[in-house]
């Protein structure tokens, strides 16, 4: 049965999960996000933060998401392999090192969790079709042009960042580990990966943990999400307000995540594609009396090319609407030119 609310959309309270996720991207491709998060840097996720002091909770849940390696040539993140080499084991590895290491990642996130435990998702490492001599599992080196290797390595990552997590006992007591994220926003017909996704989606499910997947509004296989054996599912609308695509594109996502009972994605971007208004427009159309998805809806908020410390030192009003959203209180803000 899927957990959808009233409305369609995928229920808040989904598998028990925390509500509003925010991602954590460690590293980008011009070496501007940091890699390793520490202490500083997510308290303004995991706390409402005004005049330098925590005022109140924020974010329940978090996604680190693995886009390169340390040595910036090797990328996971499957849009960027073309500017650098596919990532192989070594560095498959180096991102559970990543999360797991002192003071950063994890053990940050763990400090500055409260008796309300906080929710935790990380991204697989995309097993590019570029790759085809990944290192030597079991034996064998492998080649990323058999969807069976591919599937072999995503296994064998699984297992091994489930035993570092099983080893690291000290951050159960205020980490809930949820599950993987599918890094791939579309199921791109030449990549194989729908025959890849039902074997990794099956794996993930029989080990009692969820697989989430972030697609774009129209990307191929979404429609098919329970068929591809995805738990959690939350629409990008693809809308930023400096292109072609305007607020409609958010209302047709709504109404299409209503339908297919998926969750809901929250933009706040910087950047020339990111008009100055267009996070008031996810916040304004999320209300009860438009789509409804502030309070109805399974939501992921995605921050590109900023972080919440910045949002909080130069446009502080933002980040006190942003808040209001979060704790559902958020009340309409007009801006010039407001279509709506």
């Amino acid at each position: 049965m899927i957990p959808a609310s009233a409305s369609g959309y995928l229920s808040p309270q989904a598998y028990q999960l925390k509500n509003q996720v925010c991602m954590i991207p460690c590293g980008d491709l011009l070496n501007e996000m940091p890699l390793s998060w520490d202490e500083n840097q997510l308290r303004y996720y995991t706390n409402y933060m005004l005049n330098g002091q925590p005022i109140d909770s924020f974010f329940k849940g978090f996604i680190f998401n693995g886009i390169r390696t340390k040595s910036n040539r090797h990328f996971m993140y499957p849009l960027y392999v073309g500017f650098g080499e596919p990532s192989g084991k070594a560095d498959w590895l180096e991102w559970i090192d990543n999360l797991f290491a002192p003071g950063v990642n994890l053990t940050a996130l763990h400090r500055l969790a409260t008796s309300d435990k906080l929710d935790v998702w990380v991204s697989i490492p995309y097993p590019h079709q570029f790759q085809k001599a990944f290192g030597e599992i079991q034996g064998r080196n492998l080649d990323f042009s058999s969807n069976i290797d591919r599937f072999a390595a995503v296994i064998w990552w699984i297992d091994q960042f489930n035993a570092r997590w099983n080893q690291r006992t000290d951050l159960h007591d205020k980490l809930d580990f949820r599950g993987f994220l599918w890094q791939r926003e579309s199921i791109i017909p030449q990549s194989n990966d729908e025959g890849l996704l039902k074997w990794v989606n099956g794996a993930i499910a029989s080990r009692n943990q969820l697989s989430m997947w972030l697609p774009n509004y129209g990307a191929n296989g979404v429609i098919q999400w329970r068929e591809l054996g995805f738990h959690v599912v939350a629409l990008n609308s693809n809308y930023t307000g400096n292109t072609g695509y305007q607020t409609n594109w958010i209302l047709n996502s709504s109404g299409f995540a209503k339908f297919y009972h998926l969750g809901t994605q929250i933009t706040f971007g910087k950047g020339m594609i990111y008009s100055d208004y267009h996070h008031l427009d996810y916040f304004n159309l999320g209300l009860p009396n438009k789509q409804n998805y502030m309070k109805d809806s399974f939501l992921v908020y995605q921050l590109p090319n900023q972080t919440l410390e910045t949002v909080y030192k130069e446009r502080v009003t933002d980040y006190i609407r942003l808040y209001t959203f979060v704790k559902g209180i958020y009340q309409r803000v007009d801006y010039p030119g407001i279509a709506y």
